[in-house]
Formats: C-alpha cells, structure tokens, sequence
C-alpha cells in the first residue's frame, strides 16, 4: 500500500500545479483579453473614421451639385434671354438687317420643274393642320391605358382575355 500511495500521491502532485504557473496562466488570460479588446476597439475606430470621412465626403459632393445646379440653371436663365425673339431682332437690327418688304423679295424662275412644285405656297402652314384639335379626357385616355397594359400583360401570360373581358372601343 505504500507504493499506491506513493504513486497516488506522485500522480496527484504531477497534476498539481506550481503557483507561479497559475498566475502566469492568469495574466496570460488578462492580457489576452485586453489585447483582443484593443484590436477590436482599433478596428472599430478605423470603421467609425473611415464612416465619417465618406459622410463628409458625400456632404461635400452633395454641396458641390447644388452650386453646379444653380451654376446650370443661370446659365439657362441667360440662354433663354440670348434667344429672346426680341433680342433677336434688336441684334440684327444693330448688324444692319431689316425686316423684307414685299417689294424686297425676289423670285428666281427655274426651268424644267413641275408645275405642282412651283405652284406650291410658301405661306405658314395653319396651325389646326400642323397640331390636331385634342379632344381626349382623362378618364377616356387612362381607360385606353389600362386596356393596352390588360393585353400586354394577357399576352405576356399567353392567355386571352374572355369575351366578357375585352375592352370596349
């Protein structure tokens, strides 16, 4: 029994621990933690600047749009009044031009040209010929609409509408 005991007691004490070894284990733990806490603070430090810098970025990219917005809508403003049919005309007017009396103008006489093409007015056309009179309401012109999309979407399934379904025109 004494050899039991004495390998007991020498497996027990190989178990065992030295103190040292138990507070090396302990800091080691600590200063691991405070180490990993550190890396993940510097980490989330990096992301919150690099966050705040491209916020600020686009802050300033937004700026910059606006000014080039206003930029452009002058520049519009200044177009629009460049052509201006009253500027127009003063601005011949000071290079010597002038409006054409009847009298001024010259017709040239060309040979060998149909009739119907020499016969053909040079006066503007009316405008009732150019624009059609536009007589559509809402609800007829949204009812058209949803007619069209109806079809497009049966034909997109690859069904037909029923006779009960289809839009009257």
């Amino acid at each position: 029994m004494t050899q039991r005991k004495r390998r007991d007691n020498w497996f027990n004490q190989a178990l065992r621990q030295a103190p040292w070894r138990t507070q090396t284990q302990a800091t080691s733990l600590i200063m691991a933690t405070v180490i990993m806490v550190a890396v993940i603070g510097t980490l989330y430090l990096a992301q919150a600047s690099r966050t705040a810098a491209t916020g600020r970025r686009l802050q300033d990219l937004e700026a910059q749009r606006q000014v080039l917005e206003q930029q452009n809508a002058q520049l519009r403003a200044e177009i629009a009044a460049l052509q201006s049919v009253p500027r127009l005309i003063s601005e011949a007017e000071r290079q010597g031009f002038r409006r054409a009396e009847p009298q001024d103008v010259e017709y040239l006489k060309i040979d060998n040209v149909s009739q119907t093409v020499a016969a053909m007015p040079f006066a503007p056309a009316d405008v009732e010929e150019i624009v059609p009179e536009y007589d559509e309401t809402l609800g007829s012109w949204l009812s058209g609409q949803m007619a069209m999309l109806r079809e497009q979407f049966d034909l997109f399934l690859g069904t037909t509408p029923s006779p009960d379904e289809t839009p009257e025109q």
